[in-house]
């Protein structure tokens, strides 16, 4: 009986050195053969003129491969049973690929002749799509991935790898640099310390379902509906460009924008402590600034811009185009009447050496400012969470419990409509009703 041939690989699992020591896998695929006559140097077909081959013509033969990188890595020499351990899951994972590129493979109806999709891993795709988006809320669509990386770090560990000591103290130091050495341990995403991987096949209605299931239970506010349209933003383009064979998003309800405010504000009392309050190695210009957004309620993306030009002096009054709509919104211009104290505190150009065309505010990066604010209102005693975005809040919260008409505060912040501006009413209604529950009861 004659011994049965096994069945070459295709496509074979393959490793190679990278510079710095690790060693990468990535998958060899064999797509066929060319063959071309050989020609002599007058361009006539040459024959084999000797053994079992004479008379027949040569040929010149072009095996086709093609490689995809896994972007998945070993340590070259583990030290401790950790790195032995995510070494054999790392080996494991690698051989899953190839098994499922295999089987791909063989139900192709072109055989070897193989497209090899691009996007083998989705998250690849939501990586490059974050690099190419050009829209103002790019913020909010690297929110969205991150958060349903966070669930799949917590809820499928089975699709994550920790990466190597190596990489980790890498990105440490990387992120160092990039913030003048200042680091806490709330600053870098914990997604980076991984590798994520999920094939298109495993991204499906039911994970999606999940998720939302997940954005519900870990958010506050309007963060759960904000993070999922987003992200059904995302999926709805990749099954439009093929990546995905079916929009998994379709047949999952959105959560439900909740109704009230829920983020901590600061009330006139603590805003005038907050005033009174000096720290050492404050930074005067993003204590400047901060107290412009809590009388003002002005984005942190559009205090950052704001010149001399913007205001005008004579009539007192602040004018500027949000960032976050101008875009599109035919809105987005907004003019808010300055207080004497407030412009004080913007000062005048020659007060700084500057000219009216420079920024008012010499202020560094988000984080770097939450930093600063987060100090701030600790050296003042307030234990409220506050963020810059709650200085926009404040400020809405206390000129409607002032008696400020919704339409009114709706102009100040630059909504066409009254439906945002409304959440405030509803959390103030609440906080009165709370207050009137508080007072003791009547004996009967």
């Amino acid at each position: 009986m004659a011994t049965r041939t096994q069945r070459k690989q295709n496509p074979q699992l393959k490793e190679r050195t990278l510079s710095d020591g690790r060693i990468s896998f990535y998958l060899e695929y064999y797509l066929g053969r060319t063959q071309t006559p050989r020609l002599d140097s007058k361009g006539n077909p040459m024959y084999y003129t000797t053994e079992k081959m004479e008379g027949k013509p040569m040929y010149i033969v072009k095996h086709i491969r093609k490689q995809e990188d896994l972007k998945l890595y070993l340590i070259a020499k583990p030290r401790t049973p950790e790195e032995r351990e995510r070494n054999r899951e790392t080996e494991i994972l690698a051989e899953n690929i190839r098994n499922q590129r295999e089987q791909e493979l063989l139900q192709s109806e072109k055989g070897f002749s193989l497209n090899i999709n691009k996007y083998s891993n989705i998250f690849d795709y939501f990586t490059e799509y974050y690099i190419n988006y050009t829209n103002i809320d790019k913020r909010n669509i690297l929110l969205a991935i991150n958060r349903f990386k966070s669930f799949v770090r917590e809820k499928h560990p089975e699709q994550v790898i920790k990466k190597s000591a190596r990489e980790i103290e890498a990105i440490e130091g990387a992120w160092k640099e990039k913030h003048s050495g200042v680091y806490g341990k709330h600053d870098i995403n914990p997604n980076e310390f991984y590798t994520f991987f999920l094939k298109p096949g495993q991204f499906t209605e039911l994970l999606v379902s999940d998720f939302v299931e997940y954005l519900v239970a870990n958010s506050k506010g309007s963060g759960a509906a904000t993070a999922y349209g987003r992200f059904r933003k995302i999926v709805k383009r990749a099954h439009k460009e093929g990546v995905l064979k079916n929009n998994p998003c379709d047949g999952v309800k959105s959560p439900t924008k909740q109704t009230e405010i829920v983020k901590d504000v600061l009330s006139p009392e603590e805003i005038t402590t907050l005033i009174k309050t000096h720290y050492r190695g404050e930074n005067p210009e993003i204590r400047r600034a901060f107290i412009l957004s809590l009388f003002c309620g002005i984005r942190f993306c559009d205090v950052k811009e704001l010149r001399y030009t913007n205001i005008d002096y004579s009539n007192a009054v602040l004018t500027f185009e949000q960032s976050k709509t101008k875009a599109h919104s035919k809105h987005s211009r907004v003019t808010i009447p300055l207080r004497e104290d407030v412009l004080r505190i913007i000062g005048r150009p020659e007060d700084y050496g500057k000219t009216r065309e420079d920024l008012i505010f010499a202020i560094p990066s988000h984080t770097m400012c939450l930093k600063s604010l987060r100090s701030w209102t600790k050296c003042a005693g307030i234990q409220k969470h506050i963020t810059w975005h709650c200085g926009r809040h404040s400020f809405a919260t206390n000129i409607l419990t002032g008696g400020a008409n919704i339409r009114v505060v709706a102009d100040l912040l630059g909504h066409s409509g009254l439906a945002y501006v409304q959440t405030y009413t509803r959390a103030i209604d609440a906080a009165k009703a709370m207050a009137v529950a508080s007072l003791p009861g009547i004996p009967e």
